[in-house]
């Protein structure tokens, strides 16, 4: 199993390349080099910062925080990527506090009474100003007292262009005094290398070394070849069909079916995870819902059926288009270490379609796994990087 000081020396290695770090953060919008060590310095001397990765998701964003390299636990740790503003004229006493925003699950609680935003889109920040308040509230949750410094690596989709990594720091500005952004799939990758179920299987399946990591969150998929060394742009592939993609085809398919069913997005996307499902034959998903005020139950089970195989015929030539890149004398490892994370991992069903639709396609030895826990992968890689960044690596968002 390759060692944890080989991966930092090759992550190293790609922030001190110039190439590599444009990649990755555009130094138009970052202060580096010497100054930052001494910053760097001055501050250590202070005090330790917090070490923080950061999952931002379109659906859910996911925190780990560890200090003086001790994991720092949360009650909560996650949190639905959700801001809701009051509507006008909502009466004195109908929120929380009379607040004049929610975040998360507690927006969503109130949404009859809210302006609902999602700060991010198809992995991306959607709304900067949102974006900012999100992630203000996220430090909150990270450092209630606002004691800390924090130090943190953020996750982004794969093939980010500078526009959309800038729009990322901006987010962070107030949020992180220093940060780098790294692609989701190579910190989960990272985060694999704790998962229960990959160490119960050893090096046979180290996701660091000769892996496929497809991750199919809610705005995009990223897939990312993970040989032991810090993705290049050709080892990364990012389309925007993922569980927004599955979520709209849903409603596409109800709206078509019952013309007089007014159901919403947010209950569709519920509707979703409790029952996707792909493979051979439909199940029941039968469903309360009210029709011109009347409860009648439903059975979604063919709709759901229909709107997750949609999804696979991308899921399944994004990784043989990876494949395609793959030296010859390595491919037979990275097809038997093809892993299926993010939410859409959690589809039933979805790795045995993913391998069958390979195998059928000549891919005999392809297999497919998925970790015991996808929730916290990427923010786990995050902080193992944000552990082993030195400090003149480091840089400052604004």
């Amino acid at each position: 199993m390759p060692k944890i000081a080989t991966l930092k020396s090759k992550f190293s290695e790609s922030l001190d390349n110039p190439a590599e770090k444009d990649n990755l953060c555009s130094p138009a919008s970052m202060k580096e080099g010497s100054t930052m060590a001494a910053e760097g310095r001055a501050m250590a001397a202070a005090g330790t910062a917090l070490r923080v990765g950061i999952d931002l998701g379109t659906n859910t964003t996911v925190f780990q925080v560890s200090q003086d390299g001790k994991p720092l636990p949360h009650d909560q740790d996650f949190l639905l990527s959700l801001v809701g503003y009051p509507k006008a004229g909502i009466i004195p006493g109908i929120l929380p506090s009379d607040a004049e925003v929610l975040f998360g699950e507690e927006a969503l609680d109130f949404r009859i009474h809210l302006d609902l935003k999602w700060p991010l889109k198809d992995g991306f920040v959607d709304d900067v100003n949102v974006c900012k308040q999100f992630t203000a509230h996220l430090r909150r949750m990270i450092d209630p007292k606002g004691e800390h410094r924090l130090w943190g690596v953020v996750g982004s989709p794969a093939h980010a262009t500078p526009e959309r990594l800038k729009e990322i720091r901006a987010a962070m500005v107030g949020v992180l005094d220093r940060m780098v952004v790294v692609p989701e799939p190579f910190l989960a990758a990272m985060g694999l290398r704790d998962d229960a179920g990959f160490k119960k299987n050893g090096a046979a399946s180290d996701p660091t070394k000769h892996s496929l990591i497809v991750d199919i969150g809610a705005g995009t998929t990223d897939l990312c070849l993970v040989r032991g060394y810090f993705p290049t742009e050709e080892d990364q592939i990012s389309f925007a069909k993922a569980g927004n993609f599955i979520d709209e085809n849903l409603f596409q398919l109800v709206q078509r079916r019952y013309p007089d069913l007014k159901l919403t997005r947010v209950t569709l996307t519920q509707l979703k995870e409790k029952h996707s499902y792909v493979g051979e034959g439909v199940r029941h998903a039968m469903v309360k819902v009210y029709v011109d005020g009347r409860p009648q139950q439903l059975d979604f089970g063919e709709l759901i059926h229909e709107a997750c195989e949609a999804l696979v015929p991308d899921l399944v030539n994004g990784v043989k288009t990876l494949l395609k890149r793959c030296d010859s004398d390595v491919t037979e490892k990275v097809l038997q270490n093809i892993i299926l994370t993010g939410g859409g991992s959690q589809i039933d069903g979805i790795c045995e379609r993913v391998q069958e639709a390979l195998r059928n396609d000549g891919f005999d030895e392809a297999t497919t796994l998925k970790p015991a826990d996808y929730k916290h992968l990427v923010a786990r890689g995050a902080l193992k990087i944000a552990e082993n960044v030195r400090d003149d690596q480091w840089q400052v968002p604004f």
